[in-house]
């Protein structure tokens, strides 16, 4: 039996925030992954940036719900689901992931194949209205899984309705 989740909203979130005047940890005067690109959001949105880092913070047991603004930087698929991320390199732990059911994309992108869909979108910005979740990633060797594993943050969007293309 799966254990209830708990998911937080963007309000819940504010509301977590300390108090003004109360101390809060330090800040790293060099951060840990440096870009030129902008982390700024649509009113009312969540960047990936805050999407991956309130996800992580909240671990396998919680979810972040909102509207998601993301680059789409690269398209894969595996096992039944289309994949959208947020930075080229899927693993990096910055990305932040749209899993689209194969049934779902075909709706969505007329197609399910990665390569189209990479053509439509790759370089372009999305919406993305779901629930940002930390999943573990197993590595496997021979077929069996190994104690090797990380993290990524997805947003499972099994219905057309929740991406849609920025202005």
């Amino acid at each position: 039996m799966n254990a209830p989740r708990l998911v937080l909203t963007l309000a819940s979130l504010a509301s977590l925030a300390p108090a003004a005047g109360a101390s809060s940890p330090p800040v790293r005067s060099t951060p840990l992954h440096t870009t030129n690109r902008t982390h700024a959001c649509t009113p009312g949105c969540l960047s990936t940036t805050e999407a991956v880092t309130y996800a992580s913070y909240l671990g396998s047991k919680a979810g972040v719900a909102g509207t998601f603004e993301m680059p789409v930087r690269a398209v894969g698929a595996q096992n039944g689901h289309i994949y959208l991320n947020s930075e080229r390199d899927y693993r990096d732990r910055n990305c932040l992931t749209v899993s689209i059911p194969v049934r779902t994309a075909r709706v969505m992108f007329d197609n399910d194949d990665p390569e189209e869909i990479a053509k439509q979108l790759k370089g372009k910005r999305i919406f993305v209205k779901g629930i940002a979740r930390q999943i573990r990633i197993n590595f496997f060797a021979n077929g069996q899984p190994t104690e090797k594993y990380y993290f990524q943050v997805h947003v499972l969007a099994d219905q057309p309705e929740q991406v849609r293309l920025a202005a």
